[in-house]
């Protein structure tokens, strides 16, 4: 089999097709739904990440709030990696560039990945980076340097896994490039683009309650231990990513992976990587979306590694192992939330997604005199979509996804009347919030969900129920961090200092 450049573009438009077709079919996920409310509420810094993809969806948002428009920059950016992978190679290895190319798009990861998260705009800076530090690499060019430093800042400011490229950018220069002094202007020069958006981070978080720091190397870690089980999974996990076959040629032709000139530096940019966050999986349980935005630098490294016979043979093994992915999920859409009838969490969970605007509708006669409210971060966020205002969470809620801390002011709530939505027809839980509560039951889908009329929300209780734990648990800035302004303690106050935990 000879593949063309016409193949290239017939792939190029099929893949596209797949990627928008689902794109209009699969129901927004709860992360999607979580930035889109980053997009309406446009700021340079949000509670978990950095804010491109809020700045990315607030555009998109000016036109439209369709699922396949909204979609639209991460079907978009996987067609341009494909096209950009094959107009990089096509000089230096001509036999090689098509399906290498070929190999990236149908990969399943990407002929499935219409998902705007904060993954989208990570992929697309960091791989515009790590062209443009190819081309310093190649041409010794300052110019190429500060670029690659720029977009690389872009990318951190997308999410800050951006760093781990950058210490990528570091080890191959350390260990692949020739000796003096000029490579490391090169490295200087990449540092000093990523400088402003470094400042801007960090000025954030000075006048955030250092959100980002908090949860990332605290909340979220908290609990973690050495596990040989996490590694075996993280390993599992890029098998499964890279597919058996390129797993398997990538070790049969593993004398000749080279880092030292061409697209070969392209293997160290996503050999470097995989094999820091192998170190990491010891302790940290490594999700698949990690690994994405090093994803493309796999193929481009292909062509310096694999035979044209190599190539051929494991587009032969990617293309039905795509397939079924293809058809999982066509099947999956197909039956819907009844393929999951049996275990009764996941089934509402679907329910919740596909039949979100059905909820909407029947709780539409009291929307004019209860605020609509949830006990869940990401049903919040489906429910503010399908609304297009924002819908307050109820109570402590989880460690993800707390950016309703910075939006909602449940002292300006005092005295409302407030209609909560869950899935636990739980009385107690929120009696004392309310000067009178009753429950009412919402079927949807042969399921049932529970709304609560709430009259009269006790803010003061409600501070001394759930805000006063939540700024224990969630806001205990260390000393050592100066804090500019934090808006939970200016609209509720600081947390006992004896209860911190992160000093």
């Amino acid at each position: 089999m000879y593949l063309t450049e016409r193949h290239l573009w017939l792939t190029l438009l099929i893949t596209l097709a797949v990627r928008l077709i689902f794109a209009q079919l699969v129901p927004m996920t709860g992360d999607e739904v979580y930035f889109i409310e980053w997009g309406r509420h446009l700021d340079y810094g949000y509670y978990d990440h950095p804010p491109m993809v809020g700045w990315f969806l607030a555009g998109m948002l000016y036109f439209a709030d369709a699922p396949v428009w909204l979609r639209l920059p991460q079907i978009l950016i996987v067609t341009f990696i494909g096209w950009a992978i094959y107009r990089l190679l096509r000089n230096t290895h001509p036999n090689s560039a098509v399906m290498a190319a070929i190999l990236f798009l149908i990969a399943p990861i990407n002929i499935l990945g219409m998902l705007i998260t904060t993954d989208t705009p990570l992929l697309f800076w960091s791989f515009l980076s790590a062209l443009c530090f190819y081309r310093a690499q190649r041409d010794d060019a300052p110019g190429w340097y500060l670029l690659a430093g720029l977009l690389l800042g872009l990318a951190f400011f997308s999410k800050f896994f951006a760093g781990l490229l950058g210490v990528a950018y570091v080890i191959y220069t350390l260990l692949f490039v020739r000796r003096g002094w000029r490579p490391w202007r090169g490295i200087g020069l990449i540092i000093l683009g990523t400088l402003p958006f470094i400042f801007l981070n960090l000025l954030w978080n000075y006048n955030n309650c250092w959100d980002n720091y908090l949860f990332n190397l605290f909340n979220r870690t908290e609990g973690n231990a050495f596990s040989l089980k996490l590694s075996a999974k993280y390993l599992l996990t890029l098998i499964y990513l890279l597919s058996p076959a390129v797993v398997y040629y990538y070790i049969k032709a593993w004398r000749q992976v080279g880092f030292r000139s061409g697209s070969q530096v392209f293997n160290g940019l996503f050999i470097i990587p995989f094999a820091l966050f192998l170190l990491l999986s010891f302790w940290v349980s490594i999700g698949l979306h990690w690994l994405l935005s090093f994803y493309p630098f796999v193929f481009i490294g292909m062509a310096s590694v694999f035979s044209a016979t190599a190539l051929r043979r494991t587009i032969y093994f990617m293309l039905p192992y795509t397939l079924v992915h293809v058809l999982v999920l066509s099947v999956m859409l197909a039956i819907g939330p009844d393929l999951f009838r049996d275990n009764e969490n996941t089934y509402k969970d679907l329910v919740y997604g596909f039949y979100s605007d059905k909820m909407v509708e029947a709780l539409a006669p009291y929307r004019d005199e209860y605020i609509l409210a949830t006990d869940s971060y990401t049903e919040s966020a489906v429910l503010s979509y399908r609304t297009g205002v924002h819908v307050p969470v109820l109570g402590i809620g989880s460690h993800h996804a707390r950016q309703d801390d910075i939006i909602t002011d449940f002292r300006k709530l005092d005295g409302k009347n407030i209609l909560l939505i869950s899935y636990s027809p739980d009385l107690d839980r929120h009696r004392a919030y309310f000067d009178s509560l009753e429950i009412h039951t919402l079927p949807i889908a042969d399921t049932r969900f529970y709304y609560f009329l709430g009259r009269g929300f006790n803010y003061e209780n409600y501070r001394r129920e759930v805000i006063e734990p939540v700024l224990s648990r969630y806001y205990q800035i260390p000393d050592y961090l100066p804090v500019g302004r934090c808006g939970m303690f200016e609209k509720y106050g600081k947390p006992a200092p004896e209860s911190s935990a992160l000093d």
